[in-house]
C-alpha cells in the first residue's frame, strides 16, 4: 500500500474514532487531509471501497490486539476474544460500531473471502469447538450474532458489559451444539 493510500485510510480511522462514520464524505475527508476529492478517488472508487479497506485494516489491528495465549483451549480462546470485543465496545464504541455495521461489509458477508484476518482466526476456533450439530459457518453465525448483538447493546448503553453473561452464553452455545 502506498503512503497516500495509507494516509487516507489512517485519516478515515481518526474520523471514525471521533465522529459517526455516516457523517464522513469524501469531500470532508479530502479537506481534513489537505487533498482534493479527485485525488482520493484515484485511490478509492467510492466511499464503500474506502470503508472496506478501512475495515480490513481495523480487522488486522483488532486481530493483533485479540491474540490469545496459545496454551488456551479453543473454547477459552473464543471466550477471551468475545470478552475483549465486548470491552472494546465500551472503550472504542465508534470503531467497533463501524467495524461491525458499516455498509461496505455486505460484500464480505455475502462472499467468503480471506481479507479479514480476524474472521479467519475466529473460524479456526469455531471449527475446534463445533460439536457438529450445525456447519461451522452456521455455528460462527450463531456465535457472531451474539457477540455483535451484545456489543451493539453495550455501544448503545442498553446493557453493561458482564463477563459472566458472555461466558455463560458461550458455554451454553458450545455445550448445546450437539446433534
Amino acid at each position: 500500500m502506498d503512503n497516500t493510500q495509507d494516509k487516507i485510510i489512517q485519516a478515515t480511522i481518526e474520523w471514525i474514532e471521533t465522529d459517526d462514520y455516516k457523517n464522513l464524505s469524501m469531500r470532508k475527508l479530502a479537506a481534513k487531509i489537505g487533498m482534493t476529492t479527485g485525488a482520493i478517488y484515484k485511490y478509492f472508487q467510492n466511499k464503500d471501497e474506502l470503508f472496506y479497506q478501512v475495515s480490513v485494516k481495523l480487522s488486522q489491528q483488532f486481530a493483533e490486539q485479540l491474540i490469545t495465549a496459545p496454551e488456551q483451549s479453543a473454547k477459552d480462546e473464543l471466550l477471551s476474544i468475545a470478552n475483549k470485543f465486548c470491552q472494546l465496545s465500551q472503550e472504542q464504541a465508534k470503531l467497533i460500531n463501524f467495524l461491525f455495521f458499516n455498509s461496505s461489509l455486505t460484500h464480505f458477508y455475502q462472499n467468503a473471502n480471506h481479507d479479514f484476518q480476524f474472521y479467519d482466526q475466529v473460524m479456526r476456533l469455531v471449527h475446534h469447538v463445533n460439536n457438529d450439530g450445525v456447519t461451522d459457518q452456521q455455528f460462527f453465525t450463531q456465535i457472531w450474532a451474539f457477540i455483535q448483538g451484545y456489543s451493539l447493546l453495550i455501544i448503545n448503553g442498553v446493557a453493561d458489559y458482564d463477563p459472566f453473561l458472555v461466558e455463560k452464553t458461550l458455554n451454553e452455545m458450545i455445550g448445546g451444539n450437539k446433534k
